[in-house]
């Protein structure tokens, strides 16, 4: 009996221990990690991007089997809010997996990181823990007339000139000079004087950077940062002995100052400044002049300069400005004269510098004198149209500024009234080609 209740309970537990078995079994099958799969891996067009934090960085795509961390989501924050340009990334692949994720393959400029991140659930936008980056914010370019040297080179090193700001652009370093070589030392460029034409500002560092406008092929158009060049004509610190102070007056109000100073070393409060000009290389009428205040012009009685000594302060009249806009006109031989609009000519209304349509502002409600239109003589160039058919033959019209014409049919405008310009209007067989204009076309009305 006692046998027998052994044996029966052996088998029981027998039975129990198998299907324990076989349901832990089942369970470890159902409870397998499944991995996700890529189902589209493309390059794309190289972006810059910045890590948010949010997301780690993978060998892989995160979900797939086998991706391993290249840097924890500690460490992307950390590369977020760095403040070094080594810090960003360039984005260049994008792959999706069967789950609908996005991941991008991203490195970092200095190469230090590089492997795949989280990128949301589109490739329309980066997403997750990648996010679009302006590694550089526009600047204010110092005056066109401000010129620099380099605060120092070097016989042996190039750590000044760069085809773009440094840690900028992904794999773009220094400049290169004009036979397209990598500018490997500065020495060759300790004296050369340049502008600038363009400014920026790193979005990391918050370094200034300017681009150098130079008549050496080298150097024109490559980036130097700001704390690396030196102005060769600022001013001089004011004092008595050296400067004029102006004060531009409209009515009995001040709408505006600005300091003359000399350039040259040696002067004393009481000299006169005849002969005298500021670093910029203007003498003091170009000064009053180019220093209105905005909105203004020069009205009134404003003589007697030529007696202005140093220390001394001088009241410069003003009134509001009012601007004109000029029309175009044709005249032909027949004395015949056309209203002309912009398709009359190949290239369009003819384009000024913003220097050049300075003279169609002036003090309101004042008469415009017939220098504004001898001035435009230097200012406008020969003009063509396109080619028509006449007589068989493909002619074009050639258009030259006419000052005198152009005084005659304005000559009692005022500043802010609409005026013509006028141009001799001929038949020729050939219109020879012509440079690209600078400027605009906003004197245009």
């Amino acid at each position: 009996m006692k046998s027998s209740l052994k044996k029966s309970l052996f088998a029981g537990l027998a039975a129990l221990s198998f299907v324990a078995v076989a349901g832990t079994a089942n369970a470890q099958s159902a409870s397998a990690k499944t991995y996700a799969k890529v189902t589209s891996n493309k390059t794309i067009t190289g972006a810059n991007v910045t890590f948010n934090g949010t997301n780690a960085l993978y060998t892989k795509a995160g979900t797939l089997k086998g991706a391993k961390v290249v840097a924890t989501t500690t460490t992307t924050k950390a590369l977020a809010n760095a403040q070094t340009g080594k810090a960003n990334l360039r984005a260049y692949r994008v792959a999706t997996t069967n789950r609908g994720s996005v991941y991008y393959k991203v490195v970092s400029f200095d190469k230090q990181y590089r492997g795949w991140v989280y990128g949301g659930k589109s490739t329309s936008a980066f997403a997750g823990g990648v996010a679009s980056y302006a590694t550089t914010k526009d600047a204010t370019a110092p005056a066109s007339d401000a010129t620099f040297k380099l605060n120092s080179t070097s016989t042996t090193a190039n750590t000044t000139l760069f085809k773009a700001p440094a840690w900028t652009q992904y794999k773009v370093g220094r400049a290169v000079d004009a036979n397209k070589k990598v500018i490997s030392s500065t020495d060759a460029y300790k004296n050369e004087v340049f502008t600038v034409s363009a400014a920026v500002t790193t979005s990391r560092e918050g370094d200034t950077w300017y681009q150098i406008k130079s008549s050496n092929a080298d150097i024109n158009g490559a980036w130097v940062k700001a704390s690396d060049v030196t102005q060769t004509n600022a001013d001089a610190v004011a004092t008595n002995d050296n400067s004029v102070l102006i004060n531009y007056v409209d009515g009995t109000n001040n709408v505006g100052t600005a300091k003359f100073i000399t350039a040259k070393a040696g002067t004393k409060s009481g000299d006169p400044i005849v002969g005298n000009k500021t670093a910029k290389g203007l003498d003091f009428t170009d000064f009053v002049n180019g220093n209105v205040p905005s909105g203004y012009a020069l009205s009134g009685a404003n003589s007697g300069w030529s007696n202005v000594k140093f220390g001394q302060t001088v009241n410069v009249t003003v009134s509001k400005a009012a601007t004109s806009k000029a029309s175009f006109v044709a005249k032909d031989s027949n004395n015949v004269y056309t209203t002309l609009s912009s398709t009359d000519f190949a290239k369009g209304f003819p384009a000024l510098t913003p220097t050049e349509q300075k003279v169609f502002t002036g003090a309101v409600d004042t008469t415009i004198p017939g220098t504004l239109y001898s001035t435009l003589k230097s200012s406008f160039g020969t003009y063509y149209s396109n080619g028509f058919t006449q007589n068989g033959q493909t002619v074009y019209y050639k258009y030259t500024y006419d000052p005198t014409a152009s005084y005659s049919l304005s000559a009692h405008a005022k500043y802010g009234d609409s005026i013509k310009l006028v141009f001799d209007r001929s038949v020729v067989t050939s219109a020879p080609s012509t440079n690209a204009e600078t400027g605009n076309t906003d004197y245009v009305g």
